[in-house]
């Protein structure tokens, strides 16, 4: 029974009774401090350990002190006011007063319009009174909510992320393992039975998933709902047959040590656009037990946080102006900070269920007195978490105006070049692919947002080094390529056979930057596959077979030499 949907106008007058009473005290809570502290005591205790993370200079005072500040509600991260370059830190931002309406000084307050009106004569009255007492009151109302949660504090660097797009942080993996608020999911083996939602990016496989797979295996009786996000990115042709790539991606998960069984569906999403939201809720909402909290687990940059937001756009409640009201005020006050920056969610970010209508609220209202009496009831919640780090990814190597065109890159449009032996496909500045030997070309689909450059191998500089031999090739000139002098060879040769003229035999598949396919009808061709250093190469690099997408080559080969920019236009 579908009853998430079905729910939420009742979900809307719930919240609608406690919200106003929330706004009306949002003035007298933060002028007290004592009651604050109050509040905020029972996290003494957790705070203090997680203030050795990343504020380990800080005395016991301090420390103490930055209790009663809270938690970001964008990325979960306590607030401090001692380092702004760590995560957290609450800075004293003036008001905008561009949103604030300046007051006329013709205008009229409320009493004087009713006076005013009852002095009128019934037929103009009857033409003046667009609206009723309520009306007017309940618009008052919705400004002051809506001023409340304008004025919700968020951290600096969600703050910048927001309205700047700039990162006010690092964002290498031992930064980020240095200062999530919980960095490890190991708790899930103690949970009974639990539900989780497991996000991945479709086309990063496996290394979006990190070793989730290994972890969720430890707990034999949890329960797992596959969320395969970013959809939109893959071509539009590929889209069409969702059922091949279900299977194949449950194929692939099971050869990653996750146990069938214990998945219960897999759903193809995009966070970004809203595609399949509403399924996904409905299978959380009918899988949900009513003692259950959902825990939305995956690694970082997979549309954790976007996910979240795209549920509270799913909201329906009624069309009149109280119903989009509370609509808007329950998306801005759980909205989640999401970036192309890894790791932005800092701590576990709680939402309540019955803002997303999957609350059994309706339930408890139609229990007995004795059964409520009998049993404690509170509030259950979707979790989002914070991302595995998986450091094998690539996206870690980029600078951050470049992990943007990544993250952010649109719809998949492959293009295909022929390798023969002697030449090099490279994927500036991370991945260098060199065809030693074959019988015949080689067809290079390409799946990755990073920019091609097809060339010979003996131009390319690092390749002096291991063929001791002269040479009078003229130099490369490209900064991006020459930035490649830092990648090393595997120590394996990769040998593949081709077993088809027009579909993919494997990928090679490179953590956090995407894949190519490799097509045609050739013999015992041998590769050699550069990677930058410091990085486990066999955890960067798989060769999935059977491949994701073996159709998408077409024929069409391009016939390009040189810089591969050209080929994006």
């Amino acid at each position: 029974m579908k009853k998430s949907i079905s729910r939420l106008p009742n979900v809307l007058k719930q919240f609608r009774a406690r919200s106003f009473t929330q706004v009306r005290s949002i003035s007298r809570s933060m002028a007290t401090p004592s009651l604050i502290a109050s509040r905020q005591a029972v996290k003494i205790g957790s705070f203090q350990v997680q203030s050795r993370l990343w504020n380990g200079t800080l005395t016991t005072s301090e420390s103490t002190s930055n209790v009663a500040l809270g938690d970001c509600p964008g990325c979960g991260a306590p607030f401090q006011k001692a380092d702004p370059t760590k995560p957290g830190f609450l800075a004293n931002r003036k008001k905008n007063s561009s949103n604030v309406m300046k007051k006329q000084s013709k205008s009229m307050s409320n009493d004087e319009y009713k006076s005013a009106l009852a002095n009128l004569d019934p037929e103009t009255r009857a033409l003046l009174e667009g609206k009723e007492d309520n009306v007017i009151e309940e618009e008052e109302l919705a400004k002051e909510a809506q001023a409340g949660h304008q004025e919700r504090n968020v951290c600096q660097r969600c703050y910048a992320l927001q309205h700047h797009n700039a990162n006010t942080t690092e964002s290498s993996p031992e930064f980020l393992r240095a200062s999530q608020q919980y960095g490890s999911l190991e708790f899930l083996k103690t949970k009974q039975d639990p539900l989780i939602v497991t996000v991945f990016d479709v086309t990063d496989l496996p290394a979006s998933l990190g070793n989730l797979p290994q972890l969720i295996a430890k707990n034999p009786g949890a329960r797992i709902l596959l969320a395969a996000n970013k959809m939109d990115i893959l071509p539009a042709n590929a889209r069409k047959h969702e059922q091949r790539i279900r299977d194949w991606i449950v194929q692939h998960v099971k050869s990653l040590g996750l146990p069938t069984n214990q998945i219960l569906s897999v759903t193809l999403i995009s966070a970004k656009k809203g595609w399949g939201i509403p399924i996904l809720m409905r299978k959380i909402d009918k899988e949900r037990r009513p003692t259950d909290d959902v825990y939305l687990v995956g690694c970082t940059n997979v549309g954790k946080s976007a996910l979240v937001n795209q549920f509270m756009s799913q909201i329906r409640g009624t069309l009149d102006a109280e119903g989009r009201r509370l609509k808007s005020q329950l998306k801005a006050q759980y909205k989640i900070t999401s970036s192309a920056v890894p790791g932005t969610t800092m701590g576990t970010i709680k939402v309540p269920l019955y803002a997303l209508g999957m609350d059994s609220a309706e339930e408890n209202e139609n229990r007995d007195d004795w059964e409520k009496r009998r049993f404690a009831t509170r509030n259950r919640y979707l979790i989002d978490t914070p991302g595995v780090i998986n450091d094998q990814q690539l996206i870690h190597q980029l600078e951050y105006k470049d992990q943007k065109l990544v993250v952010g890159q649109k719809e998949m449009n492959p293009v295909t070049f022929k390798l023969e032996p002697g030449k090099s496909l490279l994927l500036k500045p991370l991945v260098r692919i060199d065809l030693l030997e074959s019988s015949k070309p080689v067809m290079f689909t390409m799946f990755s947002a990073l920019s091609p450059h097809l060339t010979r191998t003996d131009k390319l500089p690092p390749a002096h080094a291991l063929e001791d031999k002269p040479t009078n090739i003229r130099p490369v000139k490209d900064e991006s390529i020459l930035r490649m002098d830092s990648l090393v060879p595997m120590d394996e040769i990769i040998r593949v056979q081709g077993i088809h003229r027009s579909q993919a035999s494997v990928d090679f598949s490179f953590a956090g930057v995407g894949w190519v396919s490799l097509t045609g009808e050739f013999d015992n061709a041998k590769f050699r596959v550069w990677l930058p250093k410091d990085i486990k190469p066999h955890e960067v690099f798989q060769i999935r077979d059977p491949p994701f997408l073996p159709f998408e080559y077409k024929g069409s080969i391009r016939k390009f030499f040189g810089s591969g920019e050209r080929t994006r236009k």
